[in-house]
């Protein structure tokens, strides 16, 4: 059994109750959903545009979805690339199954979707599973960083529980704990309540976990006393729990986001509230029938003593002024008045752009990898120089990336050797990036002064142009390069070869002295 009956929900960990709240917050934000954000946002940006409008009914509500588009982007650094896989020299047949499978599981796919949670979130496990009846290869899925209850021992995931919420009825939940441990993985079923586990039912209660086994899967024949999920942080450490969770790339930029949204409520409402309007004297309106009257006429409307009803439309482009107001002069006639407000355009922008800036630039991107401040056309060279901060941040998310994706390849062909029948690595594959593709031009003209300098080979050349060929592909290139360029003619060579050792040449010396 996983944990006690009638325990309270979720369990008490110091981690857990830390992070929960967050992950909730960061999970609104992703999303840009905006119920969870009048929910969620508040927590982590108390007193802000989202929590003024969580207490505050009906009126209109403004996001900019830049959290979702900063997850959206780390994801497609990291891995907008597919990383290659290198399964030896001589694993043919386990490099042919790697492709076939990579393909049948959307491997490229399945990791673009796990660095999304990952950097919106702060970490995402990666769970190899099987399901004879759903496929005949292995699968890959992601779990969020919210969705399971880890233990971390040594800095290392030593175990972990999934949690997945059937059905969310407060009073009869519907808990499905999926528990991997070293060796085995265990299913359970629990009913229980909103914040009480409750108690253990058979796996067959519930369409979703009736397949299941409800003994313990034994692993080992797959990897031993090893767990088969990975875990990937975002980036460390972690400075809100002791625990090694990922940071969210929108940790401690909640503020900034909520003031974001603030600024483009306000840049909006200046739109609404500054349409060009007149004002016109009150026996110009005509009545409105209460039932023929908008949304907005039901909420501003007066009824007169006919019965009749005059009403405020906020679209309307004509207004009646208050009778008997300060300053009124009745002995002059009644005339219409044009009613146009100035719009900050500039104030708002010049205030979002450095909101947005800002939160780019803290989250550990260049602002340029979103496309601002391009402007004109800029070398390679200028653009990298630029793109450093997002270059950074690429490279040291990789490094989390590349065990845990080295290792979970590894299973996934375990686990197709194991259960399907195919063939088994010999080892863990190696793994790297395609080379970043530089700018034409600059390549060639740095070959070039390479090759007028005498510095530089042709193999060195050809590999420098075409970053991403093959050893064999650039020794068959060279051999080209050599065939139709001939040889230069030795410079020491007058054209006339040297006499054989020991032959006197005074003979002719004589003969032209003569």
């Amino acid at each position: 059994m996983l944990i006690e009956q009638g325990s309270t929900w979720p369990p008490p960990t110091s981690y857990y109750d830390t992070m929960r709240h967050r992950w909730e917050s960061w999970a609104a934000w992703w999303s840009g959903d905006l119920d969870k954000l009048k929910a969620n946002a508040s927590t982590c940006a108390p007193g802000g545009y989202w929590a003024r409008h969580a207490t505050k009914p009906g009126g209109r509500q403004m996001h900019m979805p830049l959290a979702a588009d900063i997850a959206r982007t780390s994801a497609e650094l990291i891995f907008g690339d597919s990383p290659r896989l290198d399964w030896g020299k001589d694993a043919t047949k386990v490099t042919d199954t790697w492709e076939t499978l990579a393909d049948e599981i959307g491997w490229t796919n399945s990791l673009l979707e796990g660095a999304e949670i990952a950097a919106a979130l702060g970490g995402v496990y990666l769970r190899p599973l099987w399901d004879q009846a759903l496929a005949k290869q292995p699968m890959l899925t992601m779990v969020r960083d919210d969705d399971a209850i880890p233990v971390f021992r040594f800095g290392r995931l030593a175990e972990v529980t999934f949690v997945t919420i059937l059905n969310d009825d407060p009073h009869r939940t519907l808990r499905w704990l999926e528990h991997h441990e070293p060796g085995q993985i265990r299913h359970e079923l629990w009913e229980g309540s909103t914040n009480n586990v409750g108690h253990v039912v058979p796996l067959t209660d519930h369409p979703v976990t009736r397949g299941l086994d409800g003994e313990p899967i034994d692993t080992k024949p797959i990897r031993g006393n090893e767990l088969l999920v990975e875990y990937v942080p975002n980036d460390l450490p972690q400075p809100l729990v002791h625990t090694p969770h990922g940071r969210s790339d929108l940790q401690s930029l909640e503020t900034d986001l909520d003031a974001l949204d603030e600024v483009w409520d306000s840049w909006i409402r200046d739109i609404r509230l500054g349409k060009g309007r007149i004002i016109t004297p009150a026996d110009y309106l005509e009545p409105v029938n209460s039932g023929a009257r908008g949304v907005a006429a039901q909420l501003f409307s007066k009824l007169t003593r006919g019965g009749a009803e005059k009403a405020f439309d906020v679209d309307a482009e004509a207004f009646s002024p208050l009778p008997n107001m300060p300053g009124d002069d009745p002995t002059k006639p009644a005339t219409i008045t044009v009613a146009q407000f100035a719009l900050r355009v500039q104030e708002h922008a010049d205030t979002a752009n450095e909101l947005v800036d800002n939160i780019v630039s803290r989250a550990g991107y260049a602002p340029q990898t979103f496309g601002r401040h391009v402007e004109g056309q800029l070398s390679g060279t200028a653009m990298a120089r630029r793109e450093r901060r997002s270059t950074g941040t690429q490279g040291r998310k990789r490094q989390y990336w590349k065990p845990a994706t080295r290792r979970v390849a590894e299973t996934l062909m375990l686990i197709n050797a194991h259960v399907f029948n195919g063939p088994a690595p010999a080892e863990r594959p190696g793994l790297d990036w395609p080379a970043p593709q530089a700018d034409p031009k600059e390549t060639a003209e740095t070959i070039q002064l390479l090759s007028n300098a005498e510095a530089i080979s042709t193999e060195i050349k050809v590999k420098m142009a075409h970053p991403e060929w093959e050893q064999q592909d650039v020794d068959d290139e060279v051999k080209r390069i050599k065939v139709e360029r001939p040889a230069a003619p030795d410079p020491l060579d007058g054209g006339e070869p040297f006499p054989p050792s020991g032959q006197d040449n005074g003979a002719d010396d004589r003969a032209e002295g003569q």
